[in-house]
């Protein structure tokens, strides 16, 4: 009968051993995960607005149309503004 008690508290322990690597698991997880939100909040907050972005092209456009830069000038910035923006352009 001693021995059914000492079996019983191996498995509470080893239960208890396996919940709370889990649970440190869990908690390293949701470490990085908050680690990789201020990443790319960061990232995402250091480049120039949607709208800025917008009104660069805008004002490329127009100097393009006025011939003030010329086709490859026009092209190379364009595809720059596109990518900050995050849109594929088709060649």
């Amino acid at each position: 009968m001693a021995s059914k008690g000492r079996e019983s508290w191996d498995k509470r322990q080893r239960e208890r051993t396996k919940k709370d690597r889990q649970a440190a698991k869990r908690a390293e997880r949701a470490e990085r995960r908050s680690a990789e939100d201020e990443t790319l909040d960061g990232v995402l907050d250091e480049g120039p607005s949607e709208a800025e972005l917008y009104e660069r092209f805008a004002a490329l456009s127009a100097s393009h149309a006025n011939e003030e830069i010329d086709d490859e000038t026009f092209e190379t910035k364009k595809e720059e503004i596109f990518e900050l923006l995050g849109v594929q352009l088709h060649s």
